[in-house]
């Protein structure tokens, strides 16, 4: 039996359009913590500048958390806001501590600023057609984002095209996909990744020990998970190190060496359209057709 575990924010959302409000709201809070009025223009010029460099060079723009680069920063606009507010906090002398600045962007604004995107959710074409296909199949979300708000998510999406409840139970959030524990060794330290010039860090426990409690539900192993996300580095390469096969939704702004690698791999697959998954995750011949 396969079991099917599928990213949720920039997988099945449009993460560009649905994180407009994130983003927006970041940055006024940067410019106070800058000391500067919000909507001020030199703030927004910097943003605008980082964004420029993560397009030239997505490998040499890493995600950092606690220090550690995790992921790609260019991905999506949450991603983004950590070196963009890195950027804007050095040019203004402002909050010098790593550790506190850490918790600051990863912990308190990313949640204040992530809840201005729930009223106005924006899904890939065919969502809806997707996961109401899957309804009799073992698919699970398993998100970084907080349970209750991808709930609400899928539950706005089922108002919109019915067929979807059903997914509103089987959410597992707080996946914490960007901590690594080096003491935890079930999976290898690294992964190099050909185009990428640091390694890619495997051990992320608390995202493997959600999976783990997935597919030993389910009476099965790694070996028959299937992975689905929009980014690899995150959602894919530790699930992919351990035998799960992995697809990876993609869009511009996926970096090319990661659609090199996962397009390469004997266990991998670039998805280009949400109507893809089932067939690739449960073995069916034809892609699912939406709109």
């Amino acid at each position: 039996m396969t079991v099917l575990a599928l990213d949720f924010d920039g997988t099945m959302t449009d993460a560009e359009a649905e994180g407009r409000p994130f983003r927006d709201g970041y940055l006024e809070d940067l410019c106070l913590l800058a000391g500067r009025t919000p909507g001020d223009p030199e703030i927004t010029a910097l943003a605008d500048e980082v964004e420029a460099d993560l397009a030239r060079a997505p490998n040499a723009h890493p995600f950092l958390w606690l220090g550690r680069a995790v992921a790609p920063a260019t991905v999506d606009p949450y991603l983004r806001m950590v070196p963009i507010a890195h950027r804007i906090l050095d040019k203004f002398g402002a909050m010098p501590n790593a550790l506190d600045r850490s918790r600051l962007l990863g912990s308190v604004l990313y949640k204040y600023n992530y809840q201005k995107t729930l009223g106005r959710p924006v899904f890939r074409a065919g969502a809806a057609a997707v996961l109401a296909a899957l309804v009799d199949t073992p698919t699970w979300i398993v998100t970084n984002s907080d349970s209750h708000a991808v709930a609400g998510k899928v539950a706005a999406l089922d108002r919109e095209a019915p067929g979807v409840a059903w997914l509103t139970s089987r959410v597992r959030g707080h996946a914490r996909k960007f901590d690594v524990d080096d003491d935890w060794t079930l999976a290898p330290a690294e992964l190099a990744v050909p185009g990428l010039d640091r390694p890619v860090l495997l051990r992320r426990r608390a995202y493997y020990e959600i999976l783990h409690s997935v597919v030993e539900a389910a009476g099965v192993t790694f070996a028959e998970l299937v992975v689905v996300g929009d980014i690899f580095e995150l959602d894919l390469a530790m699930p992919l190190a351990l035998g799960a096969r992995v697809g990876l939704v993609a869009s511009p702004r996926t970096p090319s060496y990661e659609r090199a690698f996962v397009a390469s791999h004997p266990r991998g697959m670039i998805i280009e359209d949400l109507g893809e998954i089932r067939a690739f995750a449960f073995g069916e011949t034809k892609p699912l057709t939406v709109r």
